[in-house]
């Protein structure tokens, strides 16, 4: 079966961002000069062109024009057990933390009940901004908190995790995370995670809740992670 016409449109669009014809940042043609150059009507082009923008490879401005995004950053740790840093020495980037919060405290029921905690447990909560050195203009990319019971790992808060890797740490501890249960969903994200990530308050993030467990079952940590939707997107392999 023939594509419809603005399909094929698009997927022109698409290869001329790919190979840098039209690079990120710069304003295409018209919608009235891109249909005089590909022979079509202009009804067609803006069906094109919105296609696109739900993809979010174009940025429409009213009054202004159609801008080339700037390319979503993939995120794989939603298919492998692993963390945000072990991933980016994969990519060959490198990360940046600022740590918000690294304290020892009492965990509201929302957590306790998530790590199964008895009555009078405490936990750890750490929280971090994380952005990769010289991607996307070093905008934050996850606004991230994991929570873990003090019993386990007490020392926990006494760790400065700016350079250290929380994963690596768990398994010095022989901790180690073999197995992850997540959840992701697209939230309005709560004010301090907007602000941290730089986000208006009207943009959704990609909220993905994460439990992660030793190799004979033990709950080890709960984690809650935000990523602004507009530059994010996942990779989710799964496997019979």
């Amino acid at each position: 079966m023939t594509q419809a016409l603005y399909i094929q449109v698009a997927e022109h669009i698409r290869e001329q961002i790919a190979s840098g014809e039209y690079p990120t940042g710069s304003q295409i043609p018209t919608e009235h000069e891109l249909a005089n150059m590909l022979h079509v009507s202009r009804p067609t082009v803006r069906q094109a062109l919105d296609t696109l923008a739900r993809e979010g490879r174009l940025i429409r401005i009213k009054g202004s024009g159609t801008f080339v995004a700037e390319p979503k950053l993939l995120h794989e740790s939603t298919s492998f057990v692993t963390g945000y840093r072990e991933e980016s020495r994969k990519k060959h980037c490198i990360v940046r933390t600022k740590i918000i919060c690294n304290q020892a405290e009492r965990p509201d029921p929302r957590v306790a009940q998530q790590l199964h905690l008895k009555a009078g447990e405490l936990i750890t909560r750490l929280t971090r901004i994380r952005h990769l050195e010289n991607v996307n203009n070093n905008a934050p990319v996850v606004y991230t908190t994991v929570y873990v019971p003090c019993r386990l790992f007490p020392d926990m808060s006494s760790i400065d995790f700016t350079d250290a890797s929380f994963y690596e740490a768990l398994d010095s501890r022989k901790l180690s995370v073999c197995h992850a249960s997540r959840r992701l969903e697209v939230v309005m994200p709560p004010a301090e995670a907007a602000a941290g990530l730089g986000m208006n308050s009207l943009e959704p993030a990609v909220f993905i809740t994460s439990l992660g467990y030793t190799e004979n079952g033990q709950i080890i940590e709960y984690s809650e992670s935000y990523y602004p939707a507009s530059r994010s997107s996942f990779h989710i392999e799964v496997r019979h």
